[in-house]
């Protein structure tokens, strides 16, 4: 049996994008006897392999358009199609409405293999699920070398270390794929995976990698003596632990995404997220660079504390509190959250097209002000967040000049970023870039 998995995205672009787990771990946990191939639409075309006997896609909110046309060509040659990741755990039956089966959560624990066993039998259930979420000690090493464009991708290992958050945001998607218990590799098995990463950088791909200060003082500590490079996403309350942070400091972490949301106290409360201090930003985000740590921030705008005024006070936290960098998007009520469970009974939801979905469209009407204002100051935030003398002066002023070339990386892929996305809604509602090679 030949089995293609694809990550679905509307056009490749090379050098914007790193290398994930999600398809290498269904691909470590496929049985060794059926022969696995992936395709990473991100960073190369998507063709159709008739040599394929089941095709399974993963796909994001917004590419999940895509995705169904995909599905559409692959069934009219009698292929059969099966999906997985985060959107097709959101809402399942709608995505099963346009494949022949669905797998919901994660691949290990047997779910994928149910579903590979009932597929050459020529039976197709649904949905297929753990009844728990698997066990992520001693699990199959993700097939990292079936990405077949190695030279596309920035240069980072992903590495694996925690499932899971130790919060539950109402905007995230977390609870939905991980479940509601923060689980942790043994610290050994993820040492051995970074001391076989072929370059320093090591990208961990874990949403909140500092969920358990004791397990990650002790992931830390081992990985210490391996002289690498850390790059990873962790809450803002890691700033709080200053053995921790030494620690992180002393182990080679150059670089960490926290999501800060909001410089609304109000609007932090209204997702979920009050255990997030404005009052902390600045003394936490200097922790991180006295350590040498560069910080990029999440931050959502239109959320339902937030005014006409949010806008210029969120430019003026930026500086204040010292971010190196941002990825600033509007409210996303992802299907299947919380958040779009409320907007949605609010009669707050202004479209279903899910190719707006990106961050960079209101698709929720804000309760502070009008949608003219929101777009309005959306753009400026980003116009002037992203200024090239304002990227230099943070640099200088916040003494990381030791970490100059991460500014024009940030600098780089996150107006890019915008720029992308926005093509993507074009690319998405015709079905994608036709011309890419």
């Amino acid at each position: 049996m030949h089995v293609h998995l694809i990550d679905v995205a509307p056009k490749p672009r090379r050098k914007m994008s790193f290398q994930t787990l999600s398809l290498p771990r269904v691909a470590g946990a496929t049985p060794p006897d059926i022969r696995v191939s992936i395709t990473d639409g991100r960073v190369e075309r998507i063709r159709i392999d008739r040599s394929a006997d089941l095709v399974g896609m993963t796909f994001s909110c917004n590419n999940a358009p895509r995705a169904y046309e995909l599905a559409r060509e692959h069934r009219r040659l009698g292929i059969p199609v099966v999906a997985g990741g985060v959107h097709a755990t959101a809402v399942p039956q709608e995505v099963l409405g346009h494949f022949d089966a669905v797998l919901t959560g994660e691949a290990e624990g047997g779910a994928w293999e149910h579903l590979l066993r009932d597929h050459a039998e020529g039976r197709l259930e649904g949905v297929y699920r753990n009844q728990q979420p698997p066990d992520i000690a001693g699990l199959n090493p993700p097939r990292i070398d079936l990405f077949r464009h190695r030279r596309r991708y920035l240069d980072f290992h992903p590495i694996e270390a925690t499932r899971g958050c130790t919060h539950d945001c109402s905007f995230c998607f977390n609870a939905t794929i991980h479940g509601p218990k923060f689980r942790t590799r043994p610290v050994e098995e993820v040492v051995e995976d970074a001391r076989g990463a072929p370059t320093r950088n090591l990208m961990f791909m874990d949403d909140n990698l500092c969920g358990k200060p004791g397990y990650a003082k002790r992931l830390f500590e081992a990985l210490i003596p391996l002289k690498k490079r850390l790059f990873f996403q962790t809450h803002l309350l890691m700033a709080a632990d200053l053995e921790l942070m030494d620690l992180a400091a002393r182990a080679g972490t150059r670089f960490v995404f926290v999501g800060i949301e909001s410089v609304e106290d109000g609007s932090l409360a209204a997702v979920n997220k009050a255990w997030n201090r404005v009052s902390d930003y600045r003394t936490y985000i200097q922790r991180f660079h006295d350590r040498g740590i560069f910080v990029s921030g999440g931050l959502i705008l239109g959320l339902d504390k937030d005014t006409p005024e949010t806008f210029s006070k969120t430019l003026r936290y930026m500086d204040e509190i010292g971010l190196d960098n941002a990825a600033v998007n509007m409210l996303i009520p992802y299907p299947g959250t919380p958040m779009w469970h409320q907007m949605r009974n609010e009669g707050r939801l202004l479209t279903e097209d899910y190719t707006r979905y990106t961050g960079l469209d209101p698709v929720v009407q804000p309760a502070g002000m009008s949608l003219e204002e929101l777009q309005d100051g959306y753009d400026r935030v980003l116009q002037e967040f992203y200024r090239p003398r304002n990227y230099v002066r943070r640099m200088v002023r916040n003494r990381m000049t030791g970490r100059w070339y991460l500014y024009p990386v940030a600098w780089f892929r996150e107006p890019r970023r915008s720029r992308m996305l926005r093509l993507g809604h074009v690319l998405n509602r015709r079905g994608g870039d036709r011309r890419a090679a």
